[in-house]
C-alpha cells in the first residue's frame, strides 16, 4: 500500500473513531465504504481487526459507565447468533438476504425515530445481542437491532456497552472467518489483521479528538444520531442487493 493510500486510510479511521465515540455506532457505516474506496488492499480482517480497536478505546474510554450485565447478556446471546447467522449465510441468496435486511432494518430504525420504542428489558435485550450476532456474518451490521432497544438512561452506558458489545461481535466474527478458512486463506487473514492493528495510531488521535466533543453532546441527540446511523445502514443494506 502506498504511503498516500496509508494516509487516507488513518483519516478514515480516525473520523469514524469520532463518530463512534460520540454516538456509540457508526464505526463501520463510516469506515469501510470510505475504506474501499482509499484502501481497497486492506481485507475484511484489516477491517474487523481495527474495528475491535476502536471498540475497545470508546469502551475503555467511558468504562466507569459500562454496564458489565447487559454486556455478558448481549455477548453469551450474540454466540449462537452467530452460528445461525453463518448457516442462514450459507444457503440464502446473498442479494434477497441483503434486501430484506436492509428493509427490517430501516423500517424499524424509521418507526423509532418517529414514535415508537421498543421496550428494554433483560429480555429484549438480550434478543437484540442474538440479532446483533446474527446480522454479523450476513451483513456485518450488529448495530442496528442494539440501537433499537438499548436505550439506558445515561448515553456514556449505551455507548460504552454497545462498544464494547461490539468488539465482541467483531472477534466473533474474525474467529469465525478462521474456522472457515483454508490454510492460505488463514495465512491471508492473519496479514489482513496486522495490517488493521498498524492502524491503532490513528485510533488514539480519533479518540482524543473525541473527548471534548463526546462530552458536550446532549443525550438526545446521541440515541437519535445512533438511530439515524443504523436507519442509513439498512438503506444501503437494501440498494446493494437491489443493485446486485
Amino acid at each position: 500500500m502506498t504511503a498516500v493510500a496509508w494516509a487516507a486510510a488513518c483519516l478514515v479511521v480516525i473520523l469514524a473513531t469520532v463518530v463512534q465515540a460520540g454516538t456509540g455506532m457508526g464505526f463501520g457505516i463510516v469506515a469501510v465504504p470510505l475504506l474501499v474506496l482509499v484502501a481497497p488492499e486492506l481485507g475484511i480482517g484489516a477491517v474487523l481487526a481495527i474495528t475491535v480497536v476502536v471498540m475497545c478505546a470508546v469502551a475503555w474510554s467511558e468504562r466507569r459507565w459500562l454496564s458489565v450485565p447487559d454486556l455478558v447478556r448481549t455477548s453469551v446471546a450474540a454466540v449462537p447468533g452467530v452460528v445461525v447467522g453463518t448457516a442462514i449465510a450459507r444457503v440464502t441468496p446473498e442479494a434477497a438476504m441483503q434486501v430484506t435486511v436492509g428493509a427490517v432494518v430501516a423500517a424499524a430504525s424509521a418507526l423509532s425515530l418517529l414514535a415508537w420504542k421498543a421496550r428494554m428489558t433483560p429480555a429484549s435485550v438480550a434478543v437484540a445481542g442474538a440479532l446483533g450476532g446474527v446480522l454479523t456474518p450476513v451483513a456485518a451490521l450488529p448495530g442496528p437491532p442494539m440501537a433499537v432497544v438499548y436505550r439506558p438512561d445515561d448515553v456514556r452506558t449505551m455507548r460504552s456497552t454497545l462498544s464494547a458489545y461490539f468488539a465482541v461481535t467483531s472477534v466473533l466474527a474474525l474467529a469465525t472467518l478462521s474456522l472457515t478458512a483454508s490454510g492460505t486463506g488463514v495465512a491471508s487473514l492473519g496479514a489482513d489483521v496486522l495490517h488493521g492493528l498498524a492502524l491503532t495510531p490513528a485510533v488514539i488521535l480519533g479518540a482524543v479528538a473525541a473527548a471534548p466533543l463526546v462530552r458536550r453532546l446532549p443525550a438526545e441527540l446521541v440515541r437519535r444520531s445512533a438511530l439515524v446511523l443504523s436507519l442509513v445502514s439498512g438503506v444501503a443494506l437494501a440498494l446493494r442487493g437491489v443493485a446486485a
